[in-house]
């Protein structure tokens, strides 16, 4: 019997070690990003920010633009009162035939759009969207026949078929700033 007892005494000690042991390594080994979060609600800083568009400043009809970067949507999106502020005409929706995506505000569609990134122009078409939230959405059609890469390290997006380079913006920063 004291047998037993010495036996259940050690494994309830290397039970405790081990577990204190595995609470240590979790508190010396953890993810950099999980650090990252960490300190940045220790210094109370706004999550939404993570979750903020992907942002970059472009021209249409010599105005500026704040385009967001969507590789969620194939087509690009424009809102009816950007292209109303644009002075751009729109096809009727009947006219968009099988292009019209699932998406349920779209109302027309509008061709031979003329965008300015950096110092080169491109020509593409958008569909129009009846969504105020929306000002001009570049989807995944375009990102990919410009080779658009995101560096969301540098904070940029790089096209490559154009051989520019775009620094996002931050949600709060107006164009022209």
């Amino acid at each position: 019997q004291p047998h037993s007892v010495v036996q259940r005494r050690l494994l309830e000690g290397n039970l405790n070690k081990l577990r204190g042991e595995a609470r240590g390594l979790s508190a010396r080994v953890q993810s950099p990003l999980a650090k990252d979060q960490d300190e940045k609600m220790e210094k109370g800083e706004d999550r939404r920010k993570e979750t903020s568009p992907l942002l970059i400043q472009c021209q249409c009809q010599g105005q500026v633009l704040k385009a967001t970067v969507n590789t969620g949507c194939l087509p690009n999106l424009i809102s009816k009162r950007c292209l109303n502020q644009l002075g751009l005409e729109e096809v009727s929706a009947m006219d968009c035939g099988d292009l019209s995506p699932p998406i349920p505000s779209v109302v027309g569609r509008v061709e031979h759009l003329e965008l300015q990134f950096g110092q080169e122009t491109v020509l593409c078409s958008a569909l129009v969207v009846d969504d105020e939230m929306l000002e001009f959405c570049i989807g995944l059609q375009t990102l990919l026949s410009l080779k658009c890469c995101i560096d969301l390290e540098e904070g940029v997006l790089r096209f490559k078929a154009l051989s520019e380079e775009l620094p996002f913006l931050h949600a709060s920063e107006e164009p022209g700033q």
